[in-house]
């Protein structure tokens, strides 16, 4: 008795470890290009807030003639410049003191994001 071999369709094993390894591969290249854009997202909303808290601190200083310079917490923020956030997402912001009148805000996301900038000159710290 001869068998007779029929033709199968379907992958080989070979064909599907390639098709894996592709796939590896690409992701491999795009996951941190995703991460990179989501961490440059995030900065954007931080730098956003700070420069909306810029300008209540600019009514801040019209009203008592100098910046807010020491806030440790949003709540000790939000009590002298009555400013909060689009979002209270639980990121924290701290004002600090500069030079030549200036201040520093730093702001972190709960990722661990942080962006600092110097005012009102509007440079990075």
């Amino acid at each position: 008795m001869v068998r007779s071999r029929t033709s199968s369709s379907g992958f080989t094993l070979v064909e599907l470890m390639i098709a894996v390894a592709i796939l590896a591969i690409l992701s491999a290249v795009a996951l941190p290009l995703y991460n990179e854009y989501i961490d440059t997202s995030r900065q954007g909303v931080l730098v956003e807030n700070i420069a909306t808290m810029e300008m209540f601190q600019e009514d801040f200083r019209n009203r008592t003639g100098a910046y807010l310079t020491s806030a440790a917490n949003l709540a000790a923020i939000t009590a002298a410049i009555d400013w909060t956030p689009q979002r209270n997402d639980g990121t924290t912001y701290v004002i600090a003191a500069g030079a030549n009148g200036s201040y520093q805000v730093t702001a972190t996301d709960t990722s661990g994001v942080q962006v600092c900038r110097r005012l009102p000159q509007n440079v990075a710290c």
